[in-house]
C-alpha cells in the first residue's frame, strides 16, 4: 500500500462553529484512523484558542498543535470582509508554517497530496500555488451546487463572474475534483467545461454515536443552524404559527437573525436553544421523536438532514441543491422554498403519521455516508498520480 500524506488548505478549523468544519476536520481522522499516514491542516487562526494535547513553539510562538493523530498549523489571518478569510502570506509565522511543510515533504519517504475545499474560500488557491510550487498533485473538494445568493443583485452578479473565471480556472488546473452530490457535479461541469474526465463524486461521512436510545414519547418541531438570512428560518416560524400545531418547536443554534426571530416568536411555543456543541445536537437527536424542518433557500449537501434521518427522526426540507439525494424514503419530504403554505400541509402530515414515517432512511444513509468506505474511496483517488 503506498503511504500517501496528505496537507489541506481551509479558512476555518473546529472549534470554528460551522458545519463545514466538521467534514474538514473528520476527514483527517479517518484517514489517520484508517492507517493512510499523516494529514496536516493548514488554516487560520479564527476560534482557534482550544488546542490540542500536543504543541509545538517556533520563535516563541505556537502555531502548530495535534489532535487525533492530524496536525493542524494555524496562520496568521485577516477577514477581508466578513466571513471571508485569508492567510498573512506576509507575516513571518506563515513563512515559518511553509517552511516546515517543505521539511516535511523533504524528510518524508512518503508522497504528499494537497487537498482544498470549495471555491468561496482563497485558502483554496493558497492550496494551489503550494502544490504547484511543490510539484504536487491537487485534490479539490467543491461543496457547492450552483450561483451563492448573496445579501444583493450587484453582489451576486460579482460571484457569477468568480465562478465563472478565477473558478473555472482552478476546476481546470486541479488534478482531481470531488463533488460532494451529484447536483455539485452538475453544477462543476457546467462551470469547468471538458473535465468529466478527473471529476468524481465524493460523499463525505457521518460520524454519529449510532447507540439506539429509548426515545421520549412526545414529538417536537426542531430547526439546527445558523441564523442567518439564507436559512430562512422566519419562514418555518410563519409556517408553524399557522400551522397552529401543539407541537414544541425548538431552533438550536445562533447567528445573525437570532434578535429577529425571537422578537417573530414571541408568544409562541418557540425555544431558542443558542448556539450547542455537536455532542449535545446528537444526543438531542437520538432521546426525542423529532421533526426535523430544513427551510433553506440555498445549502450544499445538508449534514443536519443526513444526521437526522440517521438518527430515525422524520425530515422536512427544502429542494434545494444535493437534498433530494441523501434518501428516496418517504422520511425525507421535499417542499419548494417559499411555500409556506406546503410547509404547513408537510408539518400536519409529518405529525399526523410519524409513527409510519420515520426509520425508513437509516439503512441507506448508514451505507451512502460512511466514513471507512468514502475515506478509502478518497485514498485511492489520492493514489492515482505518482
Amino acid at each position: 500500500m503506498k503511504q500517501i500524506n496528505i496537507i489541506q488548505f481551509t479558512p476555518y478549523f473546529p472549534p470554528h462553529k460551522w458545519g463545514l468544519e466538521t467534514v474538514w476536520q473528520e476527514i483527517s481522522k479517518y484517514w489517520v484512523y484508517n492507517n493512510y499516514w499523516d494529514f496536516i491542516n493548514v488554516t487560520t487562526e479564527f476560534d482557534q484558542q482550544d488546542h490540542g494535547d500536543e504543541k509545538i513553539i517556533f520563535k516563541w510562538q505556537e502555531i502548530w498543535y495535534k489532535k487525533d493523530g492530524y496536525q493542524v498549523l494555524v496562520c496568521p489571518s485577516i477577514e477581508i470582509v466578513y466571513n471571508f478569510p485569508i492567510y498573512k502570506f506576509w507575516d513571518q509565522k506563515y513563512k515559518m508554517i511553509q517552511k516546515y511543510l517543505r521539511s516535511c515533504i523533504e524528510k518524508s519517504n512518503c508522497e504528499y497530496r494537497v487537498i482544498t475545499h470549495t471555491r468561496f474560500f482563497l485558502p483554496t488557491f493558497f492550496g494551489w500555488l503550494f502544490a504547484r510550487k511543490n510539484n504536487i498533485p491537487w485534490l479539490h473538494i467543491e461543496h457547492g451546487s450552483g450561483y451563492a445568493k448573496l445579501g444583493s443583485k450587484f453582489k451576486t452578479y460579482v460571484w457569477i463572474i468568480y465562478d465563472h473565471t478565477l473558478w473555472k480556472w482552478s476546476l481546470k488546473k486541479a488534478d482531481i475534483i470531488l463533488p460532494i452530490s451529484k447536483a455539485c457535479e452538475k453544477f462543476v461541469l457546467q462551470i469547468g467545461g471538458n473535465i468529466s474526465h478527473k471529476t468524481h463524486i465524493f460523499y463525505r461521512g457521518l460520524d454519529l454515536d449510532m447507540k439506539q436510545k429509548e426515545k421520549k414519547d412526545d414529538i417536537k418541531l426542531v430547526f439546527v443552524g445558523r441564523l442567518v438570512s439564507l436559512k430562512w428560518v422566519a419562514d418555518l416560524i410563519e409556517a408553524y404559527i399557522a400551522s397552529r400545531v401543539q407541537q414544541e418547536l425548538v431552533i438550536i443554534w445562533d447567528g445573525d437573525e437570532a434578535e429577529k426571530l425571537k422578537q417573530q416568536a414571541k408568544w409562541h411555543d418557540i425555544t431558542f436553544l443558542g448556539f450547542q456543541k455537536s455532542d449535545f445536537v446528537i444526543d438531542f437527536l437520538n432521546s426525542h421523536n423529532c421533526i426535523f424542518i430544513n427551510p433553506s433557500y440555498q445549502e450544499w449537501l445538508p449534514t443536519t438532514v443526513i444526521e437526522w434521518l440517521a438518527t430515525r427522526n422524520v425530515v422536512i426540507a427544502t429542494d434545494v441543491w444535493g437534498t433530494k439525494e441523501i434518501s428516496e424514503q418517504d422520511d425525507l419530504m421535499i417542499i419548494n422554498s417559499w411555500d409556506i403554505q406546503e410547509l404547513k400541509n408537510k408539518i400536519l402530515y409529518a405529525l399526523e403519521n410519524y409513527s409510519t414515517l420515520k426509520w425508513l432512511s437509516l439503512e441507506n444513509v448508514n451505507e451512502k455516508f460512511n466514513w471507512d468506505n468514502n475515506i478509502k474511496k478518497l485514498y485511492r483517488l489520492a493514489n492515482k498520480y505518482e
